[in-house]
C-alpha cells in the first residue's frame, strides 16, 4: 500500500470516473451516480484503499494561508478584511467552506458522499474482515472530520449519512441541530477509534489516521461543543464529557507511543519516525507536480531576499509580546526581568525558535551565523520588506536554498513539509483546559509544565511561571496565551478565538507593527544616484572587501543598538478601517446563498438577513 501522498494510475481513473459522473446534479446531497464507481473495487483492499487515498487528498487540511477565514486573527499581518472589519453582509457567498462549485475537493458534501459511498460498499464487499475495519474506521474519521470542520464554522448543518443516487432521488435535508451534529460526530470517531490500528508503517502509510488520533479528535470536538462559542451558559456537563474524552485520548495516545517531540524547534523539520508529536498531518513532498502533494510556505514565509519574491507570513508585534520569559513569568510581571528595548533577551526558548527579528541569527539557504534584517528601508528586502518588523521561522527549513524556495505546479520545489493538523502537544492542552474547567487546577498546571518543560522554561522557584495562576479563571486566560504561543502561526489562533468568544474582545484594538529605523550618519538603502551624501555611512552597501556594516552590528550591545537604531511601534490597519471590529454574531458565519437555495429546507443561521437557525441548540 503506497503512502497515500502518491497517486498511481488506477487512482487516477477512479477519481477521473468520478468527476466526469459530476453531471445531472438536482442539489447538494445528489453528487454522483453510484454506477460511476465500479462496485468490485470494494472486494480487494488494494483497489479501496486507492479510493480512500483520494479522500484523504480533498479532505485532510494542507497548509493555512495567511489571511485566509482559517488563518485571520491578531497574530499575523494578512488577513480577511471582511471578517476583520465586521464588513460580511450574509447576502452573498463570503464565507463558502461549506459549498462552492460542487468540484473535487470544494464541495463538503461531495466528499462525505465519498465517505458514505465507501462506507456502505466495504460493508456489502468481500474483503478479509480486518481489511473492512481499517478502511470503515478511516472512512468514519473523515467523514467525522468534515461535519466537524463545517459545524465549527456555522454551527448544525445538514447531516447526511447514506449516499444518494442523483438520478431517482431528489433529498431534502434540513439543518440538524448542533448538538446531534456533535453527537454523530462523536459517534463516528469512537467507530473509528475502535477499528484502527495504534500504528502504521511511516514508509508506507505515514499519514493514515490512528485510533489515538480518532480519540484525540472526537476530545476536541466535544472540547469545542463545551467551550463559549457552543456554551455560553457554561453548561458543566458538557465540560465533564470533554474531560473524559481528552483524558482518554491522552492515556491512549501516551500508551500508543505519542509524546512531546524533546526539540521544540525541529517539530517541524523531522519528518521521521523519531517524531512522536506528529498525529494528524497530510503528507507533503518537494518532488510532486500534484498542488495537493506540494507546498508553497517555504517562498511565502522567507524574506524575499531568500526566496526571490516571499515574505508575506509575517507576524504581528501582538503575538511577540504575548511569550514569557525565560523564567515562565509574562512580560508585564516586574519579577520578569524583561527589557522593552532588547525585549528579545532572556525570552521563552519558543520565541527565538518562532520570530526572527532584526539583528537575530537565522542560518536560511545553509548559511552560517547570517543575521536577518528588518529595519526599515533595508535594501535586500526592499522589493517586499516585513510590514510588521518580523518573519516567521518556526516553519522554514534552513538548508533549503533561495531557488528552491519556491513550490512550482510544473516543476516541485519548495521544502516539501508535511502539515501537521494536530499534534500531541495539542492533545495536552485540550485535556489541561477541561481539566481546569471542571476545577482540577492541580491536574491542570502539571500538564502545563510538561509542555513549558519541553520548551525550555526553567522551572525556578515559580513552577515554569505557574505559580501566580491561582484561580480557574486566571487559568482559563493563561491557557488561550499559551496555546497562542504553542501554536503561534499554525493556524490556531483563529479557532480559538472564536471557540472561546474572545474574538469579539478585540474590538477597537490594533495589529500593531515593530518598526527600527536607522540612525543618522547611518543610512539604510543603495547610495543615490547622484552619489552618497558627506557625512553618511550606507551600511547596507558592501565595500570592496565585500563586506557590510550592517553585518557587523551586535544588537544585543545596548550602546550599539541605540547608536544604530531607534524604534516605535505602529498600527497596520489600513485607514480606513483603523481598528479591529469583530460582531458576535460572527461566531457563527451565515451559510452561503448558493447553498441555502439548493434545498427550501435550509434555514439560515440567527443574526443574519432572513436567519431563523439557532446555532447554540
Amino acid at each position: 500500500m503506497k503512502k497515500i501522498s502518491k497517486k498511481t494510475a488506477t487512482l487516477l481513473i477512479i477519481t477521473a470516473l468520478l468527476i466526469g459522473a459530476a453531471g445531472c446534479k438536482k442539489n447538494i446531497f445528489d453528487k454522483q451516480d453510484l454506477n460511476a464507481v465500479d462496485g468490485t473495487i470494494w472486494n480487494t483492499a488494494t483497489a479501496a484503499n486507492l479510493f480512500l487515498n483520494g479522500t484523504y487528498d480533498v479532505v485532510m487540511p494542507n497548509w493555512p494561508t495567511p489571511g485566509s477565514i482559517y488563518n485571520t486573527s491578531d497574530e499575523l499581518n494578512n488577513t480577511t478584511a471582511s471578517i476583520l472589519y465586521g464588513t460580511l453582509t450574509g447576502s452573498g457567498n463570503e464565507v463558502t467552506e461549506i459549498y462552492t462549485k460542487s468540484a473535487l475537493g470544494t464541495d463538503q458534501y461531495f466528499s462525505i458522499y465519498r465517505c458514505n459511498l465507501a462506507i456502505e460498499g466495504i460493508n456489502a464487499g468481500t474483503m478479509a474482515a480486518a481489511d473492512k475495519a481499517t478502511l470503515k474506521g478511516q472512512f468514519f474519521f473523515l467523514r467525522a472530520f468534515i461535519y466537524f470542520q463545517m459545524v465549527k464554522l456555522y454551527g448544525g448543518v445538514p447531516i447526511v449519512l447514506t449516499t444518494q443516487n442523483p438520478a431517482t432521488d431528489n433529498i431534502q435535508v434540513p439543518r440538524a441541530k448542533s448538538s446531534v451534529c456533535f453527537a454523530q460526530i462523536a459517534s463516528d470517531l469512537d467507530s473509528a477509534a475502535a477499528m484502527l490500528p495504534a500504528s502504521w508503517n511511516l514508509s508506507t502509510d505515514g499519514g493514515r489516521i490512528t485510533r489515538a488520533a480518532a480519540m484525540a479528535m472526537k476530545g476536541k470536538a466535544l472540547l469545542y461543543w463545551a467551550s463559549p462559542q457552543f456554551n455560553p451558559n457554561n453548561d458543566a456537563t458538557r465540560w465533564q464529557a470533554a474531560y473524559t474524552a481528552n483524558k482518554a485520548a491522552y492515556t491512549q495516545a501516551q500508551a500508543d507511543g505519542y509524546a512531546l517531540y524533546p526539540a521544540f524547534a525541529n517539530i517541524w523539520l523531522d519528518e521521521t519516525a523519531n517524531n512522536k508529536e506528529r498525529m494528524i498531518w497530510r503528507t507533503l513532498d518537494a518532488v510532486s507536480l500534484n498542488p495537493a502533494h506540494g507546498t508553497n510556505t517555504e517562498y511565502i514565509t522567507r524574506p524575499y531576499s531568500q526566496s526571490n519574491g516571499g515574505g508575506s507570513n509575517q507576524p504581528t508585534w501582538n503575538l511577540v509580546q504575548a511569550f514569557p520569559m525565560a523564567n515562565g513569568l509574562p512580560i508585564t510581571d516586574p519579577n520578569s526581568g524583561y527589557n522593552p528595548e532588547l525585549f528579545w533577551q532572556n525570552r521563552d526558548p519558543r520565541f527565538a525558535a518562532t520570530i526572527a527579528y532584526n539583528g537575530c541569527i537565522w542560518n536560511l539557504s545553509g548559511s552560517s551565523n547570517r543575521l536577518e534584517w528588518t529595519y526599515q528601508s533595508f535594501l535586500d528586502d526592499a522589493k517586499s520588506p516585513s510590514a510588521t518588523g518580523f518573519y516567521c521561522r518556526k516553519i522554514c527549513n534552513p538548508s533549503i536554498t533561495i531557488a528552491a524556495a519556491l513550490y512550482n505546479t510544473n516543476t516541485g520545489g519548495g521544502s516539501g513539509m508535511d502539515w501537521i493538523e494536530m499534534r500531541f502537544a495539542e492533545v495536552l492542552l485540550n485535556y489541561a483546559e477541561c481539566a481546569n474547567a471542571i476545577g482540577n487546577l492541580a491536574e491542570c498546571k502539571g500538564l502545563v509544565a510538561l509542555l513549558r518543560a519541553r520548551a525550555g522554561i526553567a522551572a525556578g522557584s515559580n513552577n515554569y511561571g505557574l505559580n501566580a495562576v491561582t484561580s480557574q479563571a486566571q487559568m482559563t486566560s493563561f491557557l488561550l496565551t499559551e496555546r497562542e504561543i504553542e501554536f503561534a502561526m499554525e493556524g490556531k489562533r483563529t479557532d480559538d478565538l472564536r471557540r472561546t468568544r474572545t474574538f469579539d474582545k478585540l474590538t477597537g484594538t490594533q495589529r500593531l507593527a515593530f518598526r527600527w529605523n536607522v540612525n543618522l550618519p547611518y543610512v539604510a538603502g543603495a547610495v543615490p544616484t547622484s552619489g552618497a551624501v558627506a557625512g553618511r555611512t550606507y551600511i547596507d552597501v558592501y565595500d570592496a572587501s565585500g563586506g557590510r556594516v550592517c553585518d557587523t552590528i551586535n544588537v544585543n550591545n545596548k550602546a550599539e543598538y541605540e547608536r544604530f537604531f531607534s524604534t516605535t511601534t505602529q498600527s497596520i490597519e489600513p485607514a480606513t478601517t483603523p481598528v479591529i471590529n469583530y460582531p458576535t454574531t460572527y461566531y457563527f458565519y451565515p451559510l452561503p446563498q448558493n447553498f441555502i437555495a439548493t434545498s427550501s429546507v435550509i434555514q439560515q443561521t440567527v443574526g443574519w438577513p432572513g436567519g431563523t437557525f439557532d446555532p447554540l441548540q
